[in-house]
């Protein structure tokens, strides 16, 4: 043997040498530069750039209040900085309004920020990232063009703008989990798919029953373990949720049940469940029962042409309308807040999966059109009518709103009037605040809401001609006059806004 042959490295006989692996260091500068370039990444930060700065509009010009936003930036800092999410404004844990412990993640951004502004703009990022995974999905499908459309018809749909301009709620982590979790599962990566979905339990109580869709789903795609681990996690939570964790931190137990007393005859949601099993007609019935249902079931389908509806995925949609339309709560039928945002996520990637099985089918039965170019031109065509569509309905939406009326804007000395009266309270203190004051007030002081039966303090800030939810203004004299006789008295008058003290 030579002197350079004795210097190699032995290997087994007849085997292949290691390949070498990729440094991670390079993989990672290689998909940060793939990134860069990618149209979706300018997309999602076009729509990041916009909606923030509507955002912030709308937080300045003071369109936002203790609903939902003071709610849920009082449980954000209560995870914060105490550990446990206690909401002065509802007088209770937050954990026993809805069950969203995610809102912990939130904390460390409130470290850095400590601001109901943080929140705002953390929803927005949320919001607007959930479209990466509909890009992805498309572009494996039809490639970047009809992925860049579809994604940016999804970033200006109507559940985007509601959320957006309705800050904050859970949907800022539901749509995100549900929209990676329907990649996922279509890139046939099911264990994550599956441990993505599970996730969701801990956004809202509600997305159990959107498990066990999910666990459907995979059952239809002979994923027998996932399914059935997700049918038991996916009811497990829900019945923990609903009848033990949200009871035993609300003293009025699951408050929300009774938006179906009326319709339903139902207290809670497991006579819900009863009443639909044993009186499907009138279910039926109570989905489409009323104009503005059925509105919002087509805004909901127009965009993708109802070709979600050809896709097992849409089944993902099905328990949030059903208790949406079954709600006695008309404000939860309507298309124009942030109910929606889950929803177009499913719709969207439901829509993919529905073109291509419409494609595979129309091949399967009709042999001429078995050409290369059907399954193209089917993508294309769902990209054209989502944009075009879209368009046509964002005429009626938030942001066309801002951009061409001041619907967002408010009266300059109105808002000058708000900032100088509540100058007067100090910080640190509990104050009693109506709903278009609380979030002036929410970082600085312990706020809780006129007109929620659980507001106090020794400080009030009172807009005597616009309190919003949950008074009007002809609830404001009576208001008034109880508090002077509980002794308090009048520190400063700006405008509408008073200030009131109790020594």
């Amino acid at each position: 043997m030579s002197v350079t042959e004795s210097a190699e490295p032995s290997t087994t006989a007849g085997a292949d040498p290691a390949p070498d692996r990729p440094d991670p260091a390079l993989r990672l500068r290689r998909r940060l530069r793939q990134a860069a370039v990618s149209p979706c990444t300018w997309l999602v930060g076009a729509a990041i750039a916009v909606y923030g700065v509507f955002a912030y509009h709308q937080y300045t010009q003071l369109q936002v209040g203790a609903c939902d936003l003071g709610i849920f930036y009082q449980a954000a800092e209560g995870w914060a900085f105490h550990g446990f999410p206690y909401d002065p404004i509802k007088g209770y844990p937050q954990l026993g309004d809805h069950f969203s412990p995610v809102f912990l993640l939130l904390a460390p951004a409130l470290w850095v920020d400590n601001s109901p502004l943080t929140l705002v703009f953390a929803q927005v990022v949320l919001v607007c990232s959930s479209a990466v995974p509909v890009y992805l999905v498309a572009r494996r499908a039809w490639g970047r063009a009809v992925a860049s459309a579809l994604a940016a018809a999804y970033l200006a749909s109507m559940g985007v703008q509601g959320s957006i301009a309705f800050p904050v709620h859970e949907v800022m982590f539901g749509a995100p989990i549900i929209a990676w979790a329907l990649e996922r599962a279509l890139a046939k990566r099911w264990t994550t798919a599956s441990l993505i979905i599970a996730s969701g339990v801990f956004v809202k109580e509600d997305m159990g029953p959107m498990v066990i869709m999910f666990a459907l789903f995979a059952l239809v795609n002979r994923k027998w373990r996932h399914g059935a681990a997700l049918i038991v996690w996916g009811a497990g939570m829900f019945v923990l949720t609903v009848d033990v964790i949200i009871p035993h931190f609300n003293p009025g137990g699951f408050t929300y049940a009774a938006d179906y007393a009326a319709n339903l005859h139902a207290d809670n949601f497991n006579q819900l469940v009863a009443q639909l099993a044993t009186h499907p007609r009138l279910g039926l019935h109570l989905l489409f029962d009323d104009p503005v249902k059925r509105q919002t079931w087509t805004d909901l389908l127009k965009p993708v042409a109802f070709t979600v509806l050809a896709s097992p995925i849409a089944l993902l949609g099905a328990p949030l309308m059903v208790t949406r339309m079954l709600s006695s709560r008309s404000t939860e039928w309507s298309d124009s807040l942030y109910y929606d945002m889950p929803l177009m996520v499913i719709t969207f990637i439901g829509a993919i999966d529905g073109v291509q099985r419409l494609a595979r089918l129309v091949r399967r039965f009709v042999p001429r059109l078995d050409r290369a170019w059907l399954p193209a031109l089917a993508g294309c065509c769902l990209a054209g009518i989502a944009l075009v569509t879209t368009a046509g309905m964002d005429r009626h939406r938030p942001l066309y709103g801002w951009l061409t009326r001041d619907t967002y804007t408010s009266a300059p000395a109105w808002v000058a009037e708000v900032h100088t009266a509540l100058a007067a309270v100090p910080a640190g203190v509990e104050v009693r605040a109506t709903n278009d004051l609380v979030i002036p007030l929410a970082a600085r002081d312990t706020v809780t809401l006129v007109g929620s039966k659980v507001d106090r303090g020794d400080w009030a800030a009172v807009d005597t001609t616009d309190p919003q939810c949950p008074i009007g203004p002809a609830d404001i004299p009576p208001y008034l006059a109880a508090l002077r006789a509980q002794g308090f008295r009048l520190v400063t008058q700006d405008g509408p806004i008073m200030v009131l003290h109790r020594p």
